[in-house]
């Protein structure tokens, strides 16, 4: 089910029912807030050393926490599309972020920077929504600057969707960009959606952008398609692409790779058959560290589903096909695969021979159904003595490890009967996976826990969750990526869209959408860092300035003492209590600002940092709007412009 016609009601719903709920773990974890306030969250990923978190949020800004406190890196949101679905959904750091600062961004572009930019049309303040535009992966550079990071806007490099026609293409109100992840040879990998509607879209549909799109160069004519862009091998849309991240181009190993054209769609695929592959992660100790050896690792997807089934589906090799949209889990998609639509890249030889009346093969023709060996015989429709010719690709399906359907389940798992596809609810008798049935509307894809301190069933187990059902769970796979058993670990009350772990300590990270929050879940208590809180009765004001500092907001989530110092910024000696006051004596009357920081530290040694600025011979400015009017109403109906003043 799409995400955009649940979230009003979602959150209307989650305002009433889920906000200062808990968010449980199982018995002996403790579930803790490690930032609060953000607008609209969508994901964070640690530096090598885990002593930066960085936090990108959906409108288009990124930012770098360090000990507590929050900085902004990066701001594009004039440049991001953020409605419905869009916004900046995939950010990465490059693995060799520290020495070059590259950051890799994903986002869908607001219409009106995409045509206007650059131009004396373009206003930063001005928005064009629910229109068509692309999807568009960025690189800038990031240089240490204090605690946090400068951008030089100069080194942005548009690595794809440089220009109307060589992005992803965007002709609804989502299924366009989601994740980006580097393999281990150093590859970068990006998921994208279809970029259709939700509804069966075979192409024309009147509820979308095709026109615009079409008229604009954003599609050409074979992928006026809808869905069936998926399966569409030269087209950027409904992929799992994979980049050379210095120049955007494909990497050689790629399975439809053409050196005569490195930079075309089909040289960029990796594999196709996504609808909206919002999170992806890498399993860790997977693949080759040659790019040559066409082995990035094996990718863990979780793909949110059209009106049925949501999946977690693992990508461990070349021209893997998921399906979409003549799959959806496990089983056919009765919406398309009965489809007659042509796949204008897939010419019938025998077309104008013995009566042969269909010119191009139809995109149910080059797909089939799931088989024990992964092989399959395709014939020409036409002429079924003859098959289909090597040069066009086909594929059989590659079904997801798991799925499970819309609203109350049930939870599936692939079987075979024979050499036909079957499906077992995980937990039934005979089902090679255990565990519980549930159901859902939303999957977020999440990442593997790699350290040993969670307890059987959730050491060393994947977590993913589900944004609509409210809830997260693990699930145990071998070497061999098959699934074994699924566990329940927060029920309820959560609203999960990305996860991840620090390579400095233990825990399940996952940003919660509403409210806007990190999480941490800990197991025990020992491993558990306190969280510093500072609080002042006076900011700001001329010198001398006393201020009564608070520290007892501090707070221990792993139970025991805290200890407490106080660094005021100005060079006088530290202090240990709990609520100190300090007097700031200006060398001058000119204006200057303190930093003050508190570390608190527990009984095992963990500390946490947070810190407050003092602006002493300072005030700030009072600032009045005076339009909009206080108590200006706008209509629901459409867009309104206002000039701010």
């Amino acid at each position: 089910m799409r995400l955009r016609l649940y979230f009003l009601a979602l959150v209307l719903a989650l305002l009433s029912t889920r906000a200062g709920q808990a968010q449980a773990p199982p018995a002996g974890f403790t579930s803790t807030v490690v930032s609060s306030g953000w607008d609209e969250a969508v994901g964070l990923t640690f530096t090598k050393t885990g002593d930066k978190m960085f936090v990108w949020e959906r409108p288009g800004r990124v930012w770098v926490v360090v000990g507590g406190q929050r900085q902004l890196v990066l701001d594009i949101s004039p440049e991001v599309g953020g409605w419905d679905d869009h916004g900046l959904l995939g950010f990465a750091l490059d693995p060799n972020f520290d020495s070059n600062g590259f950051m890799y961004l994903l986002y869908v572009v607001d219409r009106h920077y995409l045509l206007n930019f650059g131009t004396p049309a373009y206003s930063a303040t001005a928005n064009d929504y629910n229109s068509a535009t692309i999807g568009r992966l960025t690189r800038y550079t990031a240089t240490p600057a204090g605690t946090g990071y400068t951008v030089n806007q100069a080194s942005r490099r548009i690595l794809l969707g440089a220009t109307k026609s060589t992005g992803i293409a965007s002709t609804s109100g989502g299924h366009v960009v989601g994740s980006l992840v580097f393999g281990t040879d150093g590859t970068l990998l990006v998921s994208t959606g279809d970029g259709a509607h939700w509804a069966p879209d075979l192409g024309s549909f009147n509820e979308t952008y095709y026109a615009e799109a079409l008229a604009d160069g954003i599609l050409s004519q074979k992928e006026n398609v809808g869905a069936l862009r998926s399966q569409l091998v030269d087209c950027l849309n409904g992929k799992i692409l994979r980049l050379d991240p210095a120049t955007g181009q494909g990497i050689p190993s790629n399975p439809f790779y053409d050196a005569a054209a490195p930079d075309a769609p089909r040289s960029k695929v990796w594999t196709m058959g996504t609808r909206t592959p919002f999170r992806m992660s890498l399993r860790l100790g997977t693949g080759s560290t040659d790019p040559t050896a066409a082995n990035p690792g094996a990718i863990y997807l979780g793909m949110v589903g059209g009106s049925n089934w949501e999946e977690i589906a693992v990508i461990d090799r070349p021209r893997v096909n998921l399906g979409w949209p003549l799959f959806e889990g496990l089983t056919p998609n009765n919406d398309f695969i009965n489809a007659n639509v042509f796949n204008r890249d897939a010419l019938n030889p025998l077309f104008n021979t013995g009566g042969c009346t269909q010119q191009f093969f139809y995109f149910r023709n080059l797909i089939k159904a799931a088989t024990p060996s992964g092989t399959a015989t395709f014939t020409n429709p036409c002429d079924n003595t003859k098959t289909i010719p090597a040069s066009i690709p086909t594929f059989v399906h590659t079904r997801p490890i798991i799925d499970w359907g819309h609203g109350a389940g049930p939870s599936r798992t692939g079987t075979f009967s024979g050499s036909t596809p079957t499906t077992a609810n995980i937990g039934a008798a005979g089902s090679p996976v255990s565990g519980p049935q549930f159901g859902g509307n939303s999957a977020t894809g999440g990442v593997f826990y790699p350290y040993n301190d969670f307890p059987a069933p959730f050491s060393n187990a994947y977590f993913f969750g589900d944004y609509v059902g409210g809830w997260i769970r693990s699930l145990t796979v071998n070497s061999a990526n098959q699934p074994s058993a699924v566990a329940n670990f927060v029920n309820s009350n959560v609203v999960p869209v990305a996860f991840a772990v620090s390579p400095a300590e233990t825990g399940l990270f996952y940003v919660n959408f509403y409210p806007s929050e990190i999480r941490k879940i800990s197991f025990g208590t020992s491993n558990v860092p306190p969280v510093a809180v500072i609080s002042a009765d006076n900011t700001f004001g001329p010198g001398p300035l006393s201020v009564q500092f608070t520290g007892s907001g501090s707070s221990n989530p792993g139970g025991g003492s805290l200890s407490y110092r106080w660094d005021f910024g100005d060079g006088t000696p530290t202090s240990s209590a709990v609520n100190p006051a300090h007097t700031f004596f200006p060398p001058s009357s000119a204006p200057i600002q303190y930093t003050v920081t508190l570390t608190v530290t527990n009984s095992q040694g963990l500390s946490h940092q947070a810190t407050r600025s003092i602006s002493v011979n300072n005030t700030p400015p009072q600032v009045t709007i005076t339009s909009p009017a206080a108590g200006t109403r706008y209509p629901l109906t459409g867009n309104t412009t206002y000039e701010l003043r």
